[in-house]
């Protein structure tokens, strides 16, 4: 333990989290913590919340400097504030042991909830001296839960006590009826060593995990790293990471994020595995035995006829193999039928990831399996288009056919009836219309008798 720390503002620092602070902690941190740390702490506290990075746990590099000129704080008060979060539990802190570049690792702890705290000795003590009896007695109330009434036993029913299961076959509920199918499991042909890298990086004891080491592996044989290679970005990406009480899906995820991120520095290791890849000629990219032999990388890139895979298709290739835990062979017919069949250039992620889930689900095995299966659906997908089209053509001619052709004999003989009414009917209108002499005769009359 230091006997002695003394914070400059040129020291770097980073922001981490293990957690989120939910409604129940924002109570407590607010009517528990806060007498007890005070504003400043309190202000210091969000402060370093609001600096993560927006969906993520981790937060850039800054200065001391920086964050005191957020704050308007001077830098006694800075490390009177940190001094109290760290006493109190809401912040952990690590620092670097190279005397002439120091940095600092921030850890955030989520507050306790009310309960626990007030259940603390030491933490309740201390807050009843800080805001005295009534107030403490009112902070009690305000998150006391009432107990339950005294000689409480349950009564709820049983299943078998309200259902009659007698007649129904027991077989049909027992759990394996439920389980899911197995899936294909991946298998990938690249020699790769875990016990290598785990000693190269020399992470902490439990850092490394069954599900973290087939993550490394696959991402391994995506971005073809050797164990040294791959040792080096580990350590490089955790540096500070692999001692904090980092999730699983964390560490995954920062892995993933770190074959995608470290891409330039690894130009030369990759240039190298492209011209290796560049030589070997695959021969027709429409043979399925081709897709099962290719690199996802090569078959792409070859697909696409670049030299290089670009950063979305290679961010596409690592979620199918490790995410899904699609084979090689599957992913690149899963490209093939995308690209070529579907005249897809422009991949999206929802939409490939829409396919690769369905095939996933179908339990394709093999490149010839999966197109020869999905070949079939689109053609039966065709077959039912065509035929509600043939339907909807047939019934749009049908209406116009009875509209255009003969009438009914009924209604024939109505429509003669109406015709001859129509024309008599005109004929006396007509012969009631005055012609032009007889109109000049009218007119004279009507003059000489006005």
């Amino acid at each position: 333990m230091e006997k002695e720390r003394t914070i400059f503002g040129t020291d770097e620092l980073l922001i981490m989290s293990t957690g989120l602070v939910d409604r129940e902690s924002y109570q407590s941190l607010y009517h528990l913590y806060q007498p007890v740390i005070g504003v400043k702490a309190l202000a210091l506290y969000q402060t370093l919340w609001s600096e993560l990075k927006p969906g993520k746990m981790k937060s850039n590099y800054m200065s001391h400097s920086a964050l005191c000129e957020l704050l308007e704080f001077s830098v006694a008060e800075l490390t009177d504030s940190l001094f109290r979060l760290e006493a109190i539990g809401l912040v952990r802190t690590y620092k670097t042991k190279d005397a002439r570049h120091t940095q600092y690792v921030y850890q955030l702890r989520v507050p306790l909830a009310p309960h626990t705290f007030l259940n603390d000795g030491l933490l309740s003590s201390f807050l009843f001296y800080k805001v005295g009896e009534v107030r403490f007695k009112q902070l009690q109330g305000r998150f006391t839960i009432d107990p339950l009434p005294a000689g409480i036993v349950e009564v709820t029913k049983d299943f078998n006590e309200v259902f009659d299961v007698k007649g129904v076959n027991h077989r049909a509920f027992t759990q394996k009826n439920y389980e899911k199918p197995d899936r294909a499991k991946i298998e990938i042909n690249y020699s790769f060593d875990m016990e290598i890298v785990k000693k190269l990086t020399n992470f902490p004891v439990g850092f490394f995990t069954k599900k973290l080491d087939e993550t490394i592996t696959k991402l391994a044989y995506v971005s073809q790293l050797d164990e040294e290679t791959m040792a080096e970005m580990l350590k490089e990406y955790f540096v500070h990471e692999a001692y904090l009480p980092l999730s699983e899906q964390e560490k995954r995820d920062g892995c993933r994020q770190m074959v995608l991120q470290l891409k330039k520095k690894q130009s030369r290791h990759r240039k190298e595995k492209s011209v290796e890849l560049a030589k070997t000629d695959l021969g027709d990219l429409h043979d399925t035995d081709v897709m099962e032999s290719a690199h996802p990388h090569q078959y792409v890139s070859t697909l696409r006829k670049t030299p290089q895979l670009s950063k979305s298709d290679e961010q596409l290739i690592i979620e199918l193999v490790d995410t899904l835990g699609l084979p090689p062979g599957v992913i690149n017919a899963l490209f093939y039928y995308c690209i070529e069949v579907k005249k897809q250039t422009r991949l999206s992620e929802n939409y490939v990831l829409r396919i690769a889930t369905s095939w996933k689900t179908a339990g394709y095995t093999n490149a010839k399996e999966a197109l020869e299966r999905e070949e079939s659906q689109d053609a039966l997908i065709e077959k039912k288009q065509q035929k509600r089209e043939n339907v909807q053509r047939s019934t749009v001619g049908s209406r116009r056919k009875n509209q255009q052709g003969d009438l009914p004999k009924w209604l024939e003989e109505e429509a003669k009836q109406q015709r001859s009414y129509d024309q008599a009917r005109k004929k006396e209108l007509e012969s009631s219309v005055p012609d032009d002499a007889e109109l000049v005769k009218l007119l004279n009359e009507l003059k000489e008798k006005g």
